[in-house]
């Protein structure tokens, strides 16, 4: 009975490509675990995302922005964090709602889609309000200029989540 309640949580909370399309069309703010590129890419992410795709390799692919985690780039002291990430939907092992939602686009934010995408499946709409939260009556914005505090927040919400999956 043990074992069918953790598959059955298990298949509940894996990120698919229904529910990243879903959560950018409601612009809502993701926690995921990544398996990333090492050194320092495996871990914690929170994201806004806002395209998913097909990259030129033929993967299927999120941009997101990203707030703070585990960032190979940013380990290696290419692309700091905060920043604009590509994620291979593959790689994200788990992912959760945050329980906020996004308004504003990032820096550079690409309207049209995502040159590093040879197609896009869909791209945030900011010139529309976000959609009334439908499963979560919590939801709440999040703040235009996210501080640490709040980031910090949002990752102790889902501190002990995430742990049960590291290896």
């Amino acid at each position: 009975m043990k074992l069918t309640k953790l598959l059955e949580s298990l298949i509940i909370e894996t990120a698919s490509y229904g529910d990243i399309y879903n959560s950018i069309k409601d612009r809502q703010v993701l926690v995921i675990y990544y398996d990333g590129d090492e050194p320092g890419g495996k871990g914690e992410r929170v994201i806004e995302p806002v395209a998913l795709g097909e990259s030129t390799a033929g993967n299927k692919v999120l941009r997101a922005w990203d707030y703070e985690g585990a960032s190979h780039s940013a380990y290696i002291g290419e692309k700091p964090l905060p920043g604009w990430r590509m994620f291979r939907l593959d790689k994200i092992l788990f992912m959760k709602q945050a329980g906020y939602t996004f308004d504003t686009p990032r820096p550079n934010y690409n309207p049209t889609g995502d040159r590093k995408m040879t197609k896009v499946y869909i791209n945030a709409n900011f010139a529309t309000p976000t959609p009334e939260p439908q499963a979560e009556p919590e939801t709440t914005k999040a703040p235009e200029e996210p501080t640490q505090s709040w980031i910090d927040r949002v990752k102790n919400k889902f501190k002990g989540f995430f742990n049960r999956f590291k290896k």
